[in-house]
């Protein structure tokens, strides 16, 4: 059987191999290779790549402009559910759960924030969550309530000029300052 399969290997022309030759079968009858699939994504990134850059610019533009016209509501909804974190907390009874809540509100809104345009509100929360970090429950009402309340007026005063940037930098100062003082004491 062996000596068949050697048979079938050597060359069909009649002419011996030397035992130093290499013998290469051919195996396409055996293995077909499929054929190439167009794949559309594929294909629609290539003409992409052929565009014009000002093209492209002025398209990324476009999708910014888009979602930043979004901004505005999307901190609206950050800022009712820290609200609405924070009446949670601020009842009698609450839990640190609660507090573990309106934190995490928080720090979602630190990190979205100045991407949104409101750096006074990343500023805020940041304090909040360090003030947070080291309340239990009941503790320290007022000024958790000063922050929750600073980033409503914060977000009401975007655009309205040099000034009112000014007064949200001045609270923003001044909560920091406080927060800091409580950190030291604890």
């Amino acid at each position: 059987m062996l000596k068949a399969m050697l048979q079938k290997l050597k060359p069909s022309n009649g002419t011996r191999t030397k035992s130093s030759d290499v013998v290469v079968p051919d195996i396409s009858r055996v293995i077909k290779m499929p054929s190439p699939v167009v794949d559309s994504e594929a294909e629609s990134m290539n003409q992409t790549m052929n565009h014009d850059p000002d093209e492209l610019g002025e398209r990324a533009e476009a999708a910014i402009d888009d979602l930043s016209s979004r901004f505005d509501a999307w901190m609206q909804a950050d800022l009712d559910k820290l609200k609405k974190s924070w009446a949670d907390a601020k009842e009698e009874g609450a839990s640190q759960e609660e507090y573990k809540a309106l934190e995490t509100c928080a720090h979602n809104i630190r990190g979205v924030a100045t991407s949104y345009g409101y750096p006074a509100i990343t500023r805020l929360c940041g304090s909040l969550c360090a003030l947070l970090a080291e309340t239990e429950p009941g503790e320290n009402d007022a000024l958790i309530n000063l922050h929750v309340e600073a980033c409503s007026a914060a977000f009401g005063s975007i655009g309205r000029g040099e000034a009112a940037q000014s007064v949200a930098n001045a609270v923003c100062d001044a909560l920091e300052e406080r927060v800091a003082v409580k950190s030291k004491k604890s």
